[in-house]
């Protein structure tokens, strides 16, 4: 009938106007840097979730989705030794295809880094050992041969959870956050931090121990307390690490809107923190991505609930909304802000 090709019309272009809607948001000329992405987790190597596979292995694609929207490198978070030793070997094996692509494709590939170091919810790897000094002397060994071999970027995760306090107590994190200050100290890499629910904590250990790490920086990752404790870490010299976890509430905004421009990092810690809907942020997000359920898998799909690299954007958008500033501006200082830290030269950011 006549009504019923009308509304089929009407819903083609409603789905063309989509289609175009998100192409025209996606950014074409902005660059970033994922200082914090757990491609390691299984989500993304197996396509598992929870113990079942729902899917094939879509690294490759969730690598090329980054790529398209402007990542132009990624630091792959590690958490225990053997996780150190796992990225290290993956890093190594994606430069080594970057070679080869670039061989044939001039486009260019994203670069990629990892860091070596434990999670402060899983330093009790070290008192399980068998010899926990041993254990550490492989940690710094591997730290020195990673940033040799130009692939390690940073010390980390390291830090203080007190919300986990089930999988590592206080003491242990205390001794073992104190070693891996040591592990900076001896390779000279900044340090990629943990800090959760820790008070000032993390802080005073971090003041009282600068000499071991001011010569190197470091970023508090994924930072979601407050301003004032911002403030405290940014007077040390650190960096902000934020992410979608730290645009939840309205008082997150707050603080985002508070940091100064030349002390804040991009990541988005995926799979994990992405920016939802629920969140107070979101309202400033303007570039989607068509996701399905791992159930319901489609190739060349995000998979709802599963954080990416390429969702960096949207955690740029929140920040540049909130803060009333162009996207452009804040990408920009945010790239440098890397650049900085990392110290990564021009002549690297050209190969790039």
């Amino acid at each position: 009938t006549a009504s019923a090709a009308a509304t089929s019309i009407a819903g083609s272009l409603l789905k063309l106007y989509a289609t175009k809607a998100s192409a025209t948001n996606m950014p074409n000329n902005n660059k970033y840097v994922d200082i914090g992405a757990n491609l390691l987790d299984e989500r993304f190597t197996e396509g598992s979730y929870r113990g079942k596979q729902r899917h094939e292995a879509d690294f490759d694609v969730v690598v090329q989705r980054a790529y398209d929207v402007g990542v132009k490198r990624i630091i792959m978070t590690a958490g225990t030794l053997e996780e150190s030793q796992h990225a290290i070997a993956k890093v190594k094996e994606l430069r080594q295809k970057s070679i080869e692509t670039n061989n044939s494709n001039r486009d260019g590939t994203i670069k990629f880094w990892c860091t070596v170091g434990v999670h402060p919810t899983r330093c009790m790897e070290f008192e399980d050992a068998p010899d926990a000094e041993e254990h550490f002397q492989s940690l710094l060994e591997l730290a020195k041969q990673g940033k040799a071999d130009g692939v390690v970027a940073a010390v980390g995760e390291m830090g203080l959870d007190y919300d986990r306090l089930e999988f590592c107590p206080k003491d242990i994190q205390h001794k073992y956050i104190l070693k891996q200050l040591d592990l900076a100290e001896a390779t000279g890499l900044p340090m990629f931090l943990h800090n959760r629910n820790n008070g000032d904590d993390l802080y005073e250990i971090l003041l009282a121990n600068k000499d071991k790490w001011t010569h190197s920086g470091g970023v508090v990752h994924s930072f979601d307390d407050s301003a004032e404790l911002a403030s405290k870490f940014i007077d040390l010299g650190l960096y902000i690490g934020i992410n979608g976890c730290s645009l939840r509430t309205e008082e997150n905004l707050k603080v985002v809107e508070t940091l100064p421009l030349d002390r804040i990092l991009l990541e988005t810690d995926c799979p994990y923190c992405d920016v939802k809907r629920t969140h107070a942020g979101y309202e400033h997000v303007k570039t989607q991505f068509e996701a399905k359920q791992e159930k319901k898998y489609e190739k060349g799909k995000c998979v709802k609930g599963r954080n990416e690299p390429c969702q960096i954007v949207q955690v740029a958008e929140v920040i540049a909304g909130v803060r009333g500033i162009s996207i452009d501006e804040l990408t920009k200082a945010c790239y440098a802000n890397s650049m900085q830290l990392y110290r990564w030269s021009q002549e690297d950011d050209d190969a790039v």
